[in-house]
């Protein structure tokens, strides 16, 4: 299991990867470059001749020389409206080349404050000032400009969307960064577009920056659902054991779903064992610590005495347990409720005999009195039917546990890893 400490590093390092990998690169695309502009439309022969030099010196890639030479004819009197627009974009285009990136976008902004960009281009020249402003760290700055073309262009561009959360997130204004986070994945659902990780984990950082532990989980339970890791699992246990008050019973439950998922350690092997033989479910602590030595997980150093104990125990509990059985049941089947079949059925769950199980349980939900332990049994049949490869039945059995339920999470939990079973 991550510590708080540790999880608070794995997000921080995670989103700081997200924005980092997304930094844009300011680009002036060819067609944007407006140089050829000169050859079609009206300059004088005072302005034409020079600026043709410059033209060439850029065709050369000879930057710095262009960049000297536009900027000599930028000082040159007399220029009309078009020249001066033309030249404007000459100069940002070697400064970006020379990532001089600071020094494009300041000719930028003077060519939007003097509405040199045609009307159907501005949307986009502003989009790519904001790229340059993101580029700069200037983040302010890039949202404003990003927020601008989204009003002018609908409001649904995702990479923008994704550029105004990543600005807010490393402003440390993690409720912006939260909103707009949402707003991409909502768009995106109504774009019929896949809802990508990055977008995620930048929620969830979002929310887990303000401390806000029920959406934290819920974003990691979308996490679990569309891009399963080992690292996600750890996190949500994590976060399910902070301030939970689980039954011993729920706890094996818990226990239960960390070993489906492959990540139960040592401690929790002999945490699974112990809680089963206090609720005299000898069975699954015999199982658990059998293949806790399987796996070479037990019985190393100085535990090995205690995890033989403890599994010699479990036999010799379970071998008993196994022999009684058909006679507990009878009296179980008798009693005027149906707690007593729902141990019985646990104790089958234990020793592997899934049908029973299932059979044990479902009586003792008919026969009543058991609406306290109600949602763990149905997640129990569910476990029983994962066991026998009955998926269906066992989503079904899940289901059956409301939201509302303290075991609601752990059941759609369950439901994640039974949806992995083919």
């Amino acid at each position: 299991m991550l510590s708080n400490k540790k999880l608070n590093r794995f997000l921080r390092v995670a989103v700081l990867g997200v924005c980092s990998s997304m930094a844009i690169a300011p680009v002036v695309s060819q067609h944007a470059f407006a140089a050829k502009a000169a050859e079609t439309q009206k300059v004088s022969s005072k302005i034409g001749k020079p600026l043709k030099e410059a033209r060439d010196l850029m065709d050369a890639k000879k930057w710095k020389e262009a960049l000297a030479k536009t900027k000599e004819v930028a000082a040159m009197e007399g220029k009309n409206a078009t020249e001066d627009a033309i030249i404007n974009e000459m100069l940002a285009f070697c400064m970006v080349n020379l990532k001089d990136y600071a020094g494009a976008v300041a000719v930028y902004e003077k060519m939007l404050a003097a509405g040199q960009f045609k009307k159907e281009e501005e949307p986009k020249r502003i989009l790519n000032m904001s790229q340059i402003y993101f580029a700069l760290k200037n983040y302010p700055k890039a949202i404003e400009l990003s927020e601008r073309y989204l009003k002018a262009t609908g409001g649904s561009d995702l990479e923008v969307l994704r550029q105004i959360a990543q600005g807010y997130y490393l402003q440390n204004n993690f409720a912006r960064s939260e909103e707009y986070a949402k707003r991409i994945i909502d768009a995106a659902k109504k774009q019929g577009k896949p809802v990508e990780e990055e977008w995620l984990q930048l929620l969830m950082s979002s929310q887990h920056k303000q401390n806000k532990k029920a959406d934290v989980v819920a974003t990691l339970e979308q996490l679990l659902q569309t891009h399963p890791t080992d690292q996600y699992w750890s996190d949500m246990f994590t976060y399910l054991l902070q301030g939970s008050s689980f039954s011993d019973r729920q706890n094996v439950i818990y226990l239960k779903l960390v070993q489906k998922a492959g990540l139960l350690q040592p401690d929790e092997y002999i945490e699974l064992a112990e809680l089963s033989i206090a609720v005299t479910n000898p069975g699954d602590a015999k199982t658990i610590l059998e293949e806790g030595f399987a796996k070479g997980v037990l019985g190393k150093s100085a535990s090995k005495d205690r995890d033989l104990k403890l599994l010699n125990l479990a036999k010799t509990q379970a071998a008993e347990d196994l022999k009684l059985l058909p006679s507990i049941e009878k009296e179980a089947a008798a009693k005027p409720t149906g707690e007593a079949l729902i141990k019985v059925g646990e104790a089958y769950l234990g020793h592997a005999q899934y049908e029973n199980a299932i059979a044990a349980f479902t009586k003792g939900l008919a026969k009543g009195g058991v609406n306290n332990i109600k949602d763990d049994v149905n997640i129990n049949i569910g476990i029983a039917n994962l066991a026998l490869n009955k998926k269906q039945e066992a989503i079904s059995a899940f289901k059956q546990v409301p939201a509302s339920s303290k075991l609601g999470l752990l059941s759609r939990l369950w439901i994640i890893q039974a949806n992995k079973t083919k």
